[in-house]
């Protein structure tokens, strides 16, 4: 060991180097919560609830992550996003990470609602909360490369694979023992086919181009001799 030597870990980046998508969704759901704190009555407008996403409330399937009654769940939310986002926003693309984590939300409360209605015996109840992206989030953070060195917060060293499989574990079992419902747990998990899709699916996934403006491109020509250059 060397006097100079110091073991550090590598977190996640200051709030001005926070992608765009990924600052806007914990701006989301940190205002979600306190709008559902002082507005009780938003959440019966926002959250998942199976039989008026039937009757055609279909913005339902987007804004229930919104909804969150539980100040531990919402700072557990935002780490892990601020976590994760940071890190898979500027690989894929704002365009692309944004429409991963719409369809990971609609993935969710569509299979959540089909599980509710063919395990009648199941209660749902309806939900809420940003559990099901994030998931989804992770599974497609691990997907990437299971091997590739991590840690636990920078406590415990470990594999993606090892972090997934403690955080699937936590997920589902925690699950299991507040709600004892089947279709909710389906609701949990109902994003990884999206995560799936957009890491391991055909072509590798979607892809999205990154444009900064829509306009026209400027093309330049250059002319001149050859000692002397100049770009038009």
């Amino acid at each position: 060991m060397r006097p100079a030597y110091r073991l550090r870990w590598a977190g996640p980046p200051g709030w001005r180097r926070i992608p765009p998508v990924t600052r806007g969704v914990l701006f989301a759901t940190a205002a979600g919560y306190l709008l559902t704190l002082f507005l009780p009555e938003v959440a019966g407008f926002f959250a998942l609830l199976p039989g008026r996403l039937l009757a055609g409330e279909v913005w339902r399937l987007v804004t229930y992550p919104l909804v969150n009654v539980s100040i531990f769940s919402v700072l557990w939310d935002l780490l892990l996003v601020w976590s994760f986002g940071s890190e898979i926003e500027p690989r894929w693309g704002s365009r692309r990470f944004a429409v991963f984590l719409l369809l990971a939300s609609a993935s969710a409360a569509v299979l959540g609602t089909l599980a509710a209605w063919i395990l009648a015996a199941s209660v749902f109840g309806g939900g809420s909360g940003f559990a099901p992206p994030l998931v989804a989030l992770i599974v497609a953070w691990t997907l990437e490369g299971p091997s590739r060195p991590t840690n636990f917060f920078g406590v415990l060293p470990m594999t993606r694979l090892g972090f997934a499989a403690i955080a699937l574990v936590l997920v589902v079992f925690g699950e299991l023992e507040q709600s004892r419902s089947l279709a909710r747990l389906v609701f949990i998990l109902g994003g990884l086919p999206v995560a799936w899709l957009f890491t391991r699916g055909p072509g590798g996934g979607p892809r999205f181009p990154r444009f900064r403006f829509w306009g026209r491109r400027r093309v330049f020509h250059v002319v001149g001799r050859e000692d002397d250059f100049r770009v038009h």
